[in-house]
């Protein structure tokens, strides 16, 4: 299977989320109002978890281990905490929730195949929390649409990025880690000692330093990002980049949202 959880799960719908949410959050409130908010982060979870055990919200999973894997790659993640095989809760212990802790719950949910889960933060003199749901399908991560009218395959590597990227698609849908596709594509090219190398950073033919890109050939860098809507910006701070070293191209690879842009940033254009 290409993604696999280690424990059942069982999909909520929204009312049923909503009721259990309000006794797991009594729980979270009277933990924090008790231990305050300078216990580490493992602390809280682990209280939290005698709690809901001991008030009949069973089973309560901690560290929930997810295996994404595709031919020879695999990657792990560990949800925080399962309770009654469908209430995801993250937690974290930080100065205020961002982007990211956001963007992490929720690859969570979708890899699991989950709708709704509680992102909380305890750190804050008052507890902060939000909700965090999805309506996507697995069917429909799984539904693209390929556009790749600007990508020239130059040789064997642009056409196993190509090809990898829309494989990993097919296997393991949309809309996931950004950090996940990438990895994969970086080990399908060799390995992070292979294919993340320093390359010459050049004003005029002063050179200014190297910075370490990924590199699909020893001519073309590649770039993997999940932006949606307007690209436009990101390809043109690619081009500044391109035209600051020695490469010759950037194939750049877009997932936005349920279209994958195939783009290829040359000198020669």
């Amino acid at each position: 299977m290409p993604i696999e959880v280690n424990v059942p799960i069982e999909i909520l719908n929204q009312e049923q989320f909503h009721a259990l949410d309000r006794q797991v959050m009594r729980i979270v409130f009277d933990v924090h109002n008790e231990f305050g908010r300078l216990l580490d982060e493992q602390l809280y979870k682990r209280e939290i978890a005698a709690r809901c055990t001991a008030a009949g919200l069973e089973p309560v999973e901690r560290e929930v281990g997810i295996r994404v894997s595709h031919e020879s790659f695999f990657k792990h993640y560990s949800m925080d905490l399962l309770i009654c095989r469908g209430y995801m809760l993250e937690g974290k212990a930080a100065e205020r929730l961002v982007a990211a802790h956001r963007a992490q719950s929720l690859n969570y949910l979708l890899l699991a195949g989950m709708r709704h889960g509680r992102l909380v933060n305890f750190r804050t003199g008052l507890i902060a929390h939000e909700y965090i749901s999805t309506t996507l399908t697995p069917e429909e991560r799984r539904s693209f649409i390929v556009e790749d009218k600007e990508w020239i395959e130059e040789n064997d590597r642009s056409r196993l990025l190509k090809n990898k990227t829309v494989d990993l698609l097919r296997d393991w849908g949309g809309f996931l880690d950004g950090n996940l596709y990438r990895e994969a594509l970086i080990h399908f090219l060799g390995g992070a000692s292979t294919v993340n190398r320093p390359v010459q950073i050049l004003s005029g033919t002063r050179q200014v330093g190297s910075q370490n890109l990924n590199m699909a050939s020893d001519d073309t860098a590649f770039a993997f990002t999940t932006l949606q809507g307007n690209s436009g910006p990101m390809g043109e701070h690619l081009r500044r980049l391109l035209g600051h070293t020695p490469l010759q191209r950037i194939q750049w690879i877009n997932l936005n949202r349920q279209q994958i842009e195939f783009v290829t940033l040359s000198k020669t254009q």
